[in-house]
């Protein structure tokens, strides 16, 4: 079974740094003193999947008090359901309390298909208790995603992994171009056509609806309405604020914060770009050819500061990479590949050679790029 899950990116990912956390852990040797941990054995099926559903519930934001009762009511039942609840909390849920909470167009549609998950996407949540803590919890420590964003991209309708690109044609002809860990829902009514950008960029050019629906995109932060146009948008989630960054090559756009005082939309124009969070917009500064570069499948930057570029560069690859902040304010300008095999390797390799730093590995997964 753990075969098959590990088709899905996120349980591929997980595993890969399972396997990497053993080995750091075995350098340090064995404790005979330590008491066994059965917290770290592997949960039932049929657990998880009750497990599974109630996160669902409970990260929605939309629970009533006769949910948590039956919640409480369930995790009192039997030791593995308490431990299964254990699993998820030490992994940085904190459900119990509601603390994490999905976006309300995220939950809606979440829970409108949580009995009908595939399933790839319920071995995707399942793995998350078969891998143990041990692998995991380095994960979440290292802060690599938000756990909220690995929940994105496992109930998304379509979505891409670590590094990966991916091009669509919706059913209307309006063309999609996803970067790395993108995450996103297609909701096509009768009134309008959505896309739901949970995590990750994509590039869009709109073609026209015969008919003749508005074309809508929404994160978090805002909604965008575009004006036969081409742009790209991404979303970066951060422990603190989400916020969004708007590009557009083509055409303009309306901009309309989603919790703002005033529904006064902010006007973006081809040759624009602006960011912005759920309260407040940016100044519109010039477009920059490293916004829609990455759709060519070239990662460039344009006197750029090296803590900034390589924040950028951790998007493309597993684990965790980190610029030292005695280096953080060093420029960086050029252009490299991301097709081909390794290529933020190859980039950090090309760092070492232009700037005065060096490439620390703890592990693969660990990188830090330091004074040299």
């Amino acid at each position: 079974m753990l075969q098959g899950a590990l088709r899905h990116p996120l349980t591929r990912r997980l595993a890969d740094e399972t396997q990497e956390a053993a080995l750091f852990s075995s350098r340090q040797g064995p404790n005979p003193g330590a008491a066994a941990n059965h917290d770290d054995d592997p949960v039932a099926d049929g657990i998880v999947e009750q497990a599974v559903g109630w996160y669902v519930r409970l990260a929605s934001g939309q629970q009533t008090p006769q949910d948590q009762a039956e919640f409480e009511q369930w995790q009192a039942a039997h030791a593995e359901h308490a431990r299964a609840w254990r699993r998820l909390q030490s992994m940085g849920g904190r459900l119990q309390a509601s603390t994490l909470h999905v976006a309300p167009d995220v939950s809606r549609a979440t829970l409108a298909r949580a009995a009908e998950l595939e399933p790839a996407r319920r071995r995707a949540f399942k793995t998350l208790m078969w891998v143990g803590t041990g692998g995991a919890a380095l994960y979440l420590v290292q802060d690599q995603v938000p756990w909220r964003a690995q929940l994105a991209s496992a109930m998304a309708d379509e979505h891409t992994a670590t590094g990966e690109r991916r091009s669509l044609v919706l059913v209307d002809g309006t063309q999609l171009m996803l970067n790395t860990a993108t995450a996103l829902d297609i909701q096509f009514t009768a009134q309008q056509r959505r896309i739901v950008l949970r995590t990750g960029e994509i590039l869009v050019t709109t073609a026209p609806d015969a008919q003749g629906r508005p074309f809508v995109v929404s994160t978090r932060e805002g909604t965008l309405i575009p004006v036969g146009t081409r742009f790209s948008v991404r979303r970066d989630e951060s422990p603190a604020e989400g916020s969004t960054r708007l590009a557009v090559a083509e055409g303009a756009m309306e901009v309309r914060l989603a919790g703002a005082a005033s529904d006064a939309p902010t006007l973006v124009r081809a040759g624009q770009q602006v960011r912005f969070n759920r309260q407040q917009v940016s100044s519109v500064e010039p477009l920059r050819d490293a916004a829609l570069s990455w759709a060519d499948e070239v990662l460039t930057a344009e006197s750029t500061p090296l803590g900034e570029f390589i924040a950028d560069l951790d998007r493309y690859r597993h684990g965790r990479l980190r610029c030292a902040p005695e280096v953080a304010h060093l420029r960086i300008t050029g252009s490299w590949p991301l097709s081909g095999v390794n290529p933020t390797e190859r980039i950090l390799s090309s760092l070492e050679r232009q700037l005065p730093v060096r490439v620390n590995r703890v592990t693969r997964y660990w990188v830090t790029v330091s004074a040299r």
